[in-house]
This record gives structure tokens, sequence and C-alpha cells, in this order.
């Protein structure tokens, strides 16, 4: 990826904040929910297959990584692969979440 694209990596050492899993899985559910329109968020569960089912595309991927760099204050690169075989799930998208979180 191009150093132009990485933000500083001020930004990375920013206070942690605490991460509280159910909180977190709803946030994404909500997220899911209102990108697919083809599922509410309380049909989703944390091993539901969000990219290889067909239920989100590619501009989706986008804007998930987006929103949860934004809302969990992470920068995904840092913390693991991101593409849609390692983030097709709530669980795969919380599992680098919660290991940072248990490192800070």
């Amino acid at each position: 990826m191009s150093a132009w694209f990485r933000k500083s990596g001020a930004e990375s050492n920013s206070a942690r904040v605490p991460l509280d899993p159910e909180s977190a899985a709803q946030q994404l559910r909500n997220f899911i929910a209102a990108k697919s329109k083809l599922v509410q968020a309380s049909e989703i569960a944390n091993d539901t297959k969000l990219f290889s089912s067909g239920l989100l595309d590619s501009l989706a991927f986008v804007e998930l990584v987006l929103f949860v760099e934004r809302e969990f204050r992470v920068k995904l690169a840092d913390i693991t692969d991101v593409n849609m075989d390692s983030l097709d799930s709530i669980e795969q998208i919380l599992a680098p979440l919660l290991k940072r979180a248990g490192d800070a």
C-alpha cells in the first residue's frame, strides 16, 4: 500500500477505548443490515458469512472497513489482513479487535 494512503503512526498510537464485544457486534449487525437490505440486524449471527454468501458486495466491504476503523479507532491493516476472506463474519472482524484490546 502506498505511503500516501496510510495515516501517520500518531493516530494508531492514540488512546485505546475499551471494547465491549456484545456492543461492538450489535454495531456491526446494524451496519451490515443497513448496507444489505436483505436481512434484519436480528437475523445476523456472529458467524454469518457476509461476503462469501453474497449478503454484502465489494463496495460494502470498503464501507465496512472504513466504519470499523472509525468506530473502533483502529487501523485494520496494522492488526490483520484486510480482505473479504479474513473479514467475512462478525467473529472474524471482532477477533483482531479483541486481541488488540487484550494487548493494551
